[in-house]
């Protein structure tokens, strides 16, 4: 089987039409989507879904009601209209199925899946299928319960991985799905519809005992533990019933306690941006007052170049003062010695006598510098007027203000940049911060833990009453034996029918755990291919499986590895999964939403390499966290037929765009 495209309109956040190619070639048989999270991935694969068997699922494989499968953009504009085609090859033949909800002419507002009118389609070579045979010839090639293996997510890779609990509920139920794909029940009817039959010819035997004389007592006992099983039956039936009531509702208090939990970190950030808007306020309004403050004195920066050319001038004036005063007070120094070499008749530094030679020159340098002092003359108030012309311009040159202004400017910016970042993730908030209630989650929470509980009560309940039941089947089967030995018994048409349906039931008892290993065994051996093909550890031998269809690693020296990394699970569950493809279909295509969240490069590689060998076509829905586009699709770069990108238009409307190369 290929698929060739799929066509959807207003599925999910799919407003408008959706257009999927599938690459058709045998070699480059590999499809590649990305997407962001909450962006449309798994919508892609619940849109084949629907279209296949008109169910499209969500968490913990719940079914999705078909009103919230319509675009809400679209809905909000009247067109509740919603349609899926997927077309593709079957033994030789081309199908095009297609399947239309449209609202009912009298529903204003679709609230549950009975206001909509579903209209289904099949051409087989262009010849119209009736519609009553369309599922049946689905079935022929991909039937809902083989579904698990050709669209499946990265919530099935952890259910799986719960196989290898063995008596659980969980595991039981997977079990159950495994052997409905795997054939066991086409077997197990049978065997069920043996017990029925044995159950009317015990009833009928006892009917027959009751008027063969001496055999009242045998007659009574068994009705006895016929009424027994009956009772057992119908309330192993209602504990049952209970039970997988009791499991949704804890499952949907589980997802909504998840949601309240985003709630609530959606409210803590609202609280924190409340927080930080008040202090960006604060920081606005202060940067504004100190930018007031500024430009009252800005005035001074106009001014500011003729004070400093001024201030200037008045520097250089006294600088050219104080230099001449620094002249004369040489000058009077040096005219004091020369004095005191004549009065004292020795040179006043070196403490030598002055000859009588070197007077007569001293004398003559004296008068020389005299007549230079005489000629220096110094306005001491003019030096002090404008000292005090300089101290009054520096009380008013100060720092500029404008780089200050300018400062100020660019930060009031960048806060205004804040304040619209906060106000547009409050906007974001707003909703969650009014819908939390911490009474609603504590009611929940209790509720939930009260389910929890009752599934635990449930679940002793129902094993205790299987052990009765099966207590009352063995006592019939008993008085049974007993009743063939009896010559009034054995005479009857009744024991005979009950002796011959209960030979029966053991053939098919027997026959359905012969088929079950032989079953498992098969999955055992194709998993363990798989797996050794899969995993980067070389040294495993193989995969052992257990009652469950659980897988177990074992290592070269036969013993199990209990201590297994996440990513070893992962590997485990796709090595189950695709052992149990191979066994219970014919290769066909496969659609794997976010299958690589756990692995490593090395394991990523390995299946990348080993997935398109095994299936007609492989389709990857894939994030940025699990795939870089530049690097890690290179091991199968020659094996890409079509890349496509869903891009988000808003938070109701994504688009799928094809990615060209």
């Amino acid at each position: 089987m290929k698929l060739i495209s799929l066509t959807a309109t207003n599925f999910m956040p799919f407003k408008g039409t959706l257009k999927l190619d599938f690459p058709s070639d045998s070699v480059k048989n590999v499809l590649v989507i990305y997407g962001d999270n909450m962006r449309g991935k798994t919508s892609i694969l619940n849109a084949l879904r629907w279209a296949f068997y008109q169910a499209a699922k969500g968490r913990h494989l719940r079914d999705i009601p078909l009103q919230d499968m319509v675009n809400k953009e679209a809905a909000l504009e009247g067109d509740w209209t919603m349609e899926t085609c997927v077309k593709f090859e079957a033994d030789g033949h081309h199908y095009t199925l297609s399947r239309r909800a449209t609202k009912k002419p009298l529903v204003t507002k679709p609230s549950r899946p009975e206001d909509f009118e579903v209209i289904s389609g099949l051409l087989k070579d262009s010849l119209a299928i009736p519609a009553h045979l369309i599922e049946q010839e689905i079935n022929q090639f991909v039937p809902e319960q083989v579904s698990r293996f050709f669209l499946f997510d990265g919530e099935l890779l952890q259910e799986y991985e719960n196989l290898l609990i063995e008596g659980t509920a969980a595991a039981q139920e997977i079990k159950d799905a495994i052997e409905q794909v795997l054939g066991v029940p086409t077997l197990t009817r049978g065997r069920d519809q043996l017990d029925t039959l044995l159950k009317e010819a015990q009833k009928e035997q006892t009917r027959d005992l009751k008027h063969v004389q001496g055999l009242e007592a045998q007659a009574e006992k068994q009705a006895e533990w016929q009424r027994k099983q009956e009772a057992f039956d119908l309330d192993l039936s209602s504990l049952k019933d209970k039970l997988k009531t009791n499991k949704d509702d804890r499952t949907k208090l589980d997802d909504e306690l998840e949601k309240l939990a985003a709630v609530l970190r959606d409210k803590q950030k609202y609280e924190f941006y409340k927080g930080k808007e008040k202090e960006v306020e604060e920081s606005v309004k202060s940067k504004k007052a100190d930018r007031q403050k500024l430009l009252a004195e800005a005035w001074r920066d106009l001014l500011q170049p003729k004070l400093l050319e001024k201030r200037t001038q008045l520097q250089n004036l006294q600088d050219d003062i104080s230099g001449v005063m620094t002249r004369r007070t040489k000058l009077e120094g040096r005219i004091e010695d020369l004095k005191k070499m004549l009065e004292q008749r020795f040179c006043p530094t070196c403490k030598q006598p002055t000859p009588e030679g070197d007077r007569a020159k001293v004398g003559h340098d004296l008068g020389v510098l005299e007549e230079e002092l005489r000629q220096i003359s110094v306005d001491q108030h003019q030096f002090l007027h404008l000292s005090d012309q300089i101290r009054d311009l520096n009380k008013v040159i100060k720092p500029l203000i404008w780089p200050r202004i300018a400062s100020i400017d660019n930060d009031l910016t960048k806060l205004n940049i804040e304040q619209s970042h906060i106000a547009n993730e409050l906007e974001k908030l707003r909703e969650a911060a009014k819908t939390y209630e911490d009474a609603d989650v504590a009611h929940k929470k209790v509720r939930r833990d009260g389910l929890v509980k009752e599934e635990g009560t449930l679940g002793k309940e129902i094993d205790d009453t299987q052990k009765k039941l099966d207590e009352a089947k063995n006592q019939l089967a008993i008085i049974s034996k007993a009743i063939e030995g009896l010559p009034g018994a054995r005479a009857k048409k009744s024991t005979a029918l009950v002796t011959i349906y209960r030979d029966l039931g053991k053939v098919f008892a027997d026959s359905i755990e012969k088929l079950r290993e032989e079953l498992r065994l098969s999955v055992a051996a194709r998993a363990s291919e798989s797996f050794k093909t899969l995993t980067t550890q070389k040294a495993y031998s193989r995969l052992e499986i257990n009652t469950n269809y659980g897988l177990t690693i074992i290592d070269e020296h036969g013993n199990p590895v209990t201590i297994r990394s996440a990513g070893a699970e992962q590997i485990v569950a796709l090595s189950l999964i695709d052992g149990l493809a191979r066994t219970g279909r014919a290769a066909g295509p496969v659609v794997m939403d976010t299958p690589f969240g756990r692995l490593d490069l090395h394991h990523r590689d390995n299946i990348l390499r080993y997935l398109p060998t095994t299936t007609s076509q492989l389709v990857l829905l894939v994030h940025d966290g699990e795939i870089r586009r530049e690097t890690d699709l290179a091991p199968i770069a020659s094996r890409i037929g079509a890349e496509y990108e869903i891009k988000e238009v808003n938070p109701r409307h994504s688009i799928l765009e094809r990615v060209t190369v």
